[in-house]
């Protein structure tokens, strides 16, 4: 019964190979905020909400305009937007995890498909600013943590001392 099961996961294991093998490779891959993956292929632009099994899929012919923008709340996480030729944006994704191989998409879309139009123009310096504003989230964060645990080992060690030394 065991091995009868391990065959079938065996073939359906095989048959995925076999689908990935026949489908076309994307251009460029990029793993965007949690679950969610960018593909760029020749004709199109995918995204691929693995979460919810889902896939976006646009037509880089639709796309006029590819847009970076900070996050309302939280400036380093980058919101990704497509302005599309009939006057529509699509809000794409949100929060940038992997910007080395965001920047591999971006020099291989603008190499492939120069007529598409980046917002802002040089997006390696927004994704520059991103990071250092993320940066000095986390070192504050990270130093505010340290300061209150310093400040508790301080009045730790005063309430230790005037215990000890303190009125009999």
């Amino acid at each position: 019964m065991d091995s009868e099961r391990q065959d079938e996961r065996t073939r359906d294991d095989q048959s995925a190979f076999e689908r990935d093998e026949s489908e076309p490779q994307p251009l460029a891959r990029v793993r965007y905020g949690l679950g969610k993956e960018l593909l760029l292929f020749p004709d199109a632009f995918v995204i691929v909400m693995n979460e919810e099994a889902e896939e976006l899929r646009i037509s880089l012919e639709s796309v006029r305009r590819l847009i970076l923008a900070p996050g309302e709340y939280i400036p380093s996480k980058l919101v990704l937007m497509f302005d599309l030729d009939d006057g529509t944006t699509i809000i794409a994704a949100e929060g940038m995890t992997n910007v080395r191989d965001f920047r591999k998409l971006l020099a291989v879309l603008t190499e492939t498909h120069p007529e598409i139009e980046l917002d802002p123009p040089d997006m390696s310096t927004q994704l520059a600013q991103a990071l250092e504003v993320r940066r000095r989230h986390l070192l504050g964060c990270y130093g505010s943590v340290l300061g209150a645990c310093l400040l508790l080992w301080i009045v730790f060690l005063v309430v230790a001392y005037l215990g000890a030394h303190g009125p009999r």
